[in-house]
C-alpha cells in the first residue's frame, strides 16, 4: 500500500470486484497491538474499554471482542444479565495488577506497606471491623475513592483543587527472530525495546505524562542484526535520548473552574498538548507519534444520536508519511467524529497533511467506520481513501482501502474466532504511520501486523495496490486461568489487475503462542510460512520476552 507504481483507474469492474470480496469485518484489534504508546484521554472518554490505556493496563489478557461477550454464554444477543451478585463478591476474581516501579520503591522504603497488602489480601470479604493502615506513600496519592477525610490539596491559581500524585510505568521487550519475505533476503537479529512513562496526576482529569524509548531511533532497535538483508551487520545503536511522548492534557472546565460555577456555559472542552499519538480509523488512516494540539467536546446530540464527540488535532512536527518515513517539514489538520446509536457506531474522520515537496507533497485523506454488534458478532467495517494533491510517490498516493471483519466469542468455550478481509484500488496511503507501526492494517491482522520492535515483516507484505485478501483467525485459550493461548491465522492476498514483475497471489500461514509466566512478564513464541504463485517462499520464526513494571 505503498511504493508500486501509481497508476490512476476507475472501471466499475474494480468496484464491483472490490464490493463483492470484502464482507467480513474485525473486532480482535488488540490482540496484534504490541504497541505501548500511552493515548491522551481526549476524544476516547465513551470507549474506555477498547481504546484507553491507563496506568493499570494489561495487554496480556483476553481481547475485546472477548471481553464484550464475558458477560453471558449463551442467547443470540448481548443483553444484562439477571443474575444477581452479592456487592461483597464483586471483583474477587480479578487478578490483581502489576505494582508501578513508583509503587515497588515505595514498598522497599516502607516495609508495612507490603504487610498492608497481605492484611488486604488475608482479610474475610465482610470484615468491616479490621482497621487498616494508611498507605505510606512518597509520590502522593489521590485519596477520593479511599476511606477517610478527603486531603484538602493545592488550591491552584486558576481555581482548580490539585492532589498530586506521580506514578513511574513501563514496559521492556527483547526479541530474538528471524525473518525472510518471498523473493527476498534473510534477517536474523537479536532486538530490544523500552517503553518508560512517568504520569504526573493533578487531579481526576488533568495530567502531565512523559515517556522515553532510548533503545530504538526511526526504525533501529539497539541490538545484534546478521544476515543478506541487514544494511550494517553487526551490533545496532538505536539510542535515543528524546522524548517520545511528552504531554499535558484535561479540561478546561476543571482547569478553570471559577469560569462556570454552574456548568452552564458548556465549556467542558477537553484539550491535549504536546508530543502524543494521533490514532484516526483504528491506525487505518493515522497512526503515529507527533506534537500536536487536540481539543474535543463530548455530550453533544448530532444527527440523532445519543451521544456525539467531535475532535479537532494539529500536528507540527514529528510526522512521518504514508512510508513510516519522518518529514521535518510536514504538518497536519485533522477531524475526528464519532456518533453513537442504540445499534451502532458511526467514526468519520478527515485528515488533511501539508508535506515536503521531495517527498510527495500534500495529501487529503478521508475515513468512514461502522461498527456494529450482530448477537454474537461484533463488526467493524471501514472505508478509507488518500488524495494527492501534488505528485504521487511512495508518502503519498491515490487510492481506497476498504477493511471489513467480524469476530464473535465461540459459545462454549471462550476462544475467539475472527473472519476479515480487505481490498485496495490504486494505492492506499495513511496521512501519518510512525516507523514501528507497519502498514495500514498492520494492526488489526496477524498476517498484515507490525510486532514492533526490529526488523521482523509481515508474512504478507501489501507493497502495491489493486489487491484482494482475505484471513481467517482462531484463537484458543490452554488453561481456565487464560494465561496460555495459541492463535493461528491463515489467509491470503493477490491482484486483480496483474502487473509484470509482481507476484498476483501470496498465500501464508501463521502461528503464536503466548504464556503469562506472571501477572507482568509474558513470553511468546510464533513463526509463519507463505508462497507465492510463482512459488517463492517465505519464513519467519520469533521469540519475545515482556515484561510491564
Amino acid at each position: 500500500m505503498t511504493g508500486g507504481k501509481f497508476i490512476r483507474r476507475t472501471r466499475f469492474s474494480k468496484w464491483f470486484a472490490l464490493i463483492v470480496s470484502v464482507h467480513l469485518a474485525t473486532g480482535m484489534e488488540s490482540i496484534f497491538a504490541e504497541d505501548t504508546e500511552r493515548t491522551p484521554a481526549i476524544g476516547k472518554k465513551f470507549r474506555l474499554s477498547s481504546r484507553a490505556k491507563d496506568k493499570k493496563e494489561e495487554h496480556s489478557g483476553p481481547t475485546e471482542a472477548r471481553e464484550e461477550h464475558q458477560a453471558h454464554s449463551e442467547g443470540d444477543s448481548l443483553e444484562l444479565s439477571d443474575t444477581v451478585i452479592n456487592f461483597r463478591d464483586f471483583g474477587r476474581d480479578i487478578p490483581g495488577r502489576p505494582r508501578t516501579l513508583t509503587e515497588v520503591i515505595e514498598d522497599r522504603i516502607y516495609p508495612e506497606n507490603v504487610a498492608r497488602s497481605e492484611m488486604l489480601a488475608n482479610r474475610e470479604p465482610d470484615d468491616v471491623e479490621t482497621e487498616v493502615p494508611e498507605r505510606k506513600s512518597i509520590f502522593g496519592k489521590d485519596r477520593f475513592l479511599s476511606p477517610g477525610p478527603i486531603d484538602p490539596g493545592i488550591k491552584s491559581p486558576t481555581g482548580a483543587t490539585w492532589r498530586p500524585s506521580f506514578l513511574i510505568f513501563g514496559n521492556i521487550r527483547t526479541a530474538v527472530q528471524s525473518y525472510e519475505a518471498p523473493g527476498g533476503e534473510r534477517t536474523s537479529e537479536w532486538a530490544n525495546r523500552l517503553d518508560i512513562f512517568g504520569n504526573l496526576s493533578l487531579n481526576s482529569t488533568e495530567r502531565f505524562v512523559f515517556g522515553f524509548r532510548p533503545l530504538d531511533e526511526e526504525g533501529d532497535f539497539t541490538g545484534v542484526a546478521y544476515g543478506r538483508g541487514v544494511r550494517d551487520e553487526g551490533f545496532v545503536n538505536g539510542f535515543d535520548p528524546e522524548p517520545h511522548t511528552f504531554f499535558f492534557e484535561g479540561y478546561l472546565d476543571e482547569l478553570f473552574p471559577n469560569f462556570d460555577p454552574t456548568d452552564s456555559r458548556g465549556i467542558d472542552i477537553g484539550y491535549s498538548l504536546g508530543r502524543q499519538p494521533i490514532i484516526l480509523q483504528d491506525g487505518i488512516l493515522a497512526n503515529d507519534n507527533m506534537d500536536a494540539l487536540g481539543l474535543t467536546k463530548h455530550n453533544m446530540f448530532l444527527l440523532g444520536s445519543s451521544n456525539a464527540r467531535l475532535s479537532a488535532y494539529a500536528g507540527f512536527n514529528e510526522i512521518h508519511r504514508g512510508d513510516n518515513i519522518r518529514d521535518s517539514r510536514a504538518r497536519l489538520f485533522a477531524i475526528n467524529s464519532q456518533f453513537d446509536y442504540p445499534d451502532m457506531t458511526i467514526e468519520a474522520d478527515a485528515a488533511f497533511v501539508k508535506g515536503s515537496s521531495s517527498l510527495g507533497g500534500d495529501g487529503l485523506y478521508f475515513g468512514l467506520g461502522h461498527i456494529q454488534q450482530f448477537g454474537y458478532w461484533n463488526s467493524a467495517l471501514r472505508l478509507n481513501t488518500s488524495i494527492a494533491l501534488d505528485k504521487r510517490s511512495s508518502a503519498i498516493s491515490d487510492g481506497w482501502l476498504i477493511s471489513h471483519a467480524l469476530a464473535r466469542k465461540m459459545k462454549h468455550s471462550d476462544d475467539v474466532l475472527t473472519l476479515s478481509s480487505f481490498g485496495e484500488i490504486d494505492n492506499y496511503t495513511s496521512a501519518a504511520r510512525g516507523p514501528a507501526t507497519g502498514g495500514p492494517l498492520g494492526g488489526i491482522s496477524l498476517l498484515q501486523r507490525a510486532v514492533g520492535i526490529g526488523s521482523y515483516g509481515s508474512p504478507i507484505e501489501v507493497a502495491d495496490g489493486d489487491l484482494l485478501g482475505f484471513e481467517i483467525s482462531y484463537q484458543h485459550f490452554l488453561d481456565s486461568e487464560e494465561k496460555r493461548q495459541i492463535l493461528i491465522s491463515a489467509g491470503g492476498a493477490g491482484t486483480y489487475d496483474p502487473i509484470p514483475g509482481r507476484d498476483d497471489f501470496t498465500a501464508a500461514i501463521a502461528l503464536q503462542y503466548q504464556h503469562a509466566l506472571s501477572s507482568n512478564l509474558v513470553w511468546s513464541l510464533g513463526s509463519f510460512g507463505s508462497i507465492t504463485d510463482d512459488d517463492e517462499k517465505g519464513f519467519g520464526l520469533r521469540t519475545e520476552l515482556q515484561r510491564k513494571f
